[in-house]
């Protein structure tokens, strides 16, 4: 008799921490699976984002997808099983046994929707607002990325207006002076010298820029370079371009459309591609083939191109048999990479995904 309490207790006590274990299908489960999908949606977006710009660089049409949800349905069962089994008791004894098994499946599905309509293209196409231009400077980004990028034309100086649609045929012209505007802007940002403020009394954005003996001859020049009168320190903000006065910031930004034909033209392309016509080679007034990354986006930003598979790249896609990738080295590319989704989610963040969704579920 013994011995079969002490086998009823073994079959409990194994029935108990089976059951126990379920805890870890609850709660626990989810910090395993969450990083996972986050991963996973990161990637996809990202994926996304470096296809459409190859995209443009070849000039077929760019498409959005949203993920609209996530989920993931739990199944937990328990099946219980007898047995049959003799002990070699003194009188002999059949005894009846106990079995269990635990099953635990995990069933996620996603579901995807165009961004497209009305709304979604308006925002793409709406150049970016000035106040937005100085909220991201404001929250950490460098003047020079911010500008760099978003900016088209400010007051004289030309920042490649005709990459803001697809890669043009003749070279942009007049890059050096914006270009050293951005890196003068750079090189005295962090000392409080430039700095947006709203008129208390009109609520008209204005920039301050202030001289000190340190950054005199800087300030200066950027003073020159943008045609502004020297002696005064506040200057209006406006967009517009008809007029231009010495007391006065004119300033044109790029939409969020335009910023990703610009980046689009620093793509590397395969020889064959060239041959083919399938790119638009952009030329020099010599013919010679013009270098995009001496643009202000392009130094912050290349598409690399390989025949097969890159390894440890921080995102790669497959289009036309070339992989097309950012290297995971590139921090100057990644920043760059990183504005750009901060900017797409600010301007098309508030569209509305359009048309039916498209649910796949993940076996």
């Amino acid at each position: 008799m013994f011995r079969l309490i002490k086998y009823l207790r073994f079959v409990f006590l194994a029935i108990v921490i089976l059951l126990s274990g379920c805890n870890s299908f609850g709660p626990n489960g989810l910090k395993g699976t969450y990083p996972l999908y986050n991963q996973a949606i990161t990637d996809s977006q990202n994926e996304q984002f470096i296809q459409n710009i190859v995209r443009l660089h070849y000039r077929d049409p760019a498409f959005f997808l949203d993920v609209v949800s996530v989920t993931a349905s739990l199944n937990m069962g328990l099946v219980a099983g007898t047995t049959t089994s003799t002990l070699n008791l003194q009188n002999g004894m059949n005894i009846l046994g106990l079995n269990a098994n635990g099953t635990y499946t995990s069933s996620p599905t996603i579901s995807y929707a165009p961004l497209q309509g009305e709304g979604f293209v308006k925002s793409i196409l709406r150049p970016i607002s000035i106040e937005d231009l100085f909220t991201l400077t404001g929250s950490g980004w460098s003047s020079r990325r911010v500008l760099g990028l978003c900016v088209e034309r400010i007051n004289g100086l030309d920042n490649a207006r005709i990459a803001s649609g697809p890669t043009p045929k003749l070279s942009p012209t007049r890059l050096d002076p914006f270009n050293r505007l951005l890196r003068l802007m750079e090189g005295v940002v962090n000392e409080d010298l430039i700095v947006p403020r709203i008129d208390p009394v009109t609520k008209e954005m204005q920039l301050e820029i202030k001289s000190s003996p340190e950054h005199r001859e800087t300030i200066a020049e950027i003073k020159q370079l943008l045609g502004l009168d020297q002696n005064i320190e506040v200057y209006h903000l406006n967009s517009d371009f008809l007029s231009h006065s010495p007391n006065t910031i004119s300033i044109r930004t790029r939409s969020l459309m335009s910023i990703f034909f610009y980046l689009s033209h620093n793509v590397d392309t395969p020889e064959a591609h060239k041959a083919e016509g399938l790119v638009t080679i952009t030329r020099n007034k010599d013919g010679s083939e013009f270098d995009w990354s001496k643009t202000a986006g392009g130094s912050m930003f290349h598409v690399s191109q390989s025949e097969t598979e890159p390894q440890g790249a921080f995102v790669a896609i497959p289009y036309r048999d070339q992989w097309f990738y950012l290297a995971d080295n590139d921090l100057e590319s990644k920043s760059t990479f990183m504005l750009m989704a901060q900017l797409f989610r600010l301007q098309a963040g508030a569209a509305k995904s359009v048309g039916p969704a498209l649910t796949i579920p993940l076996r």
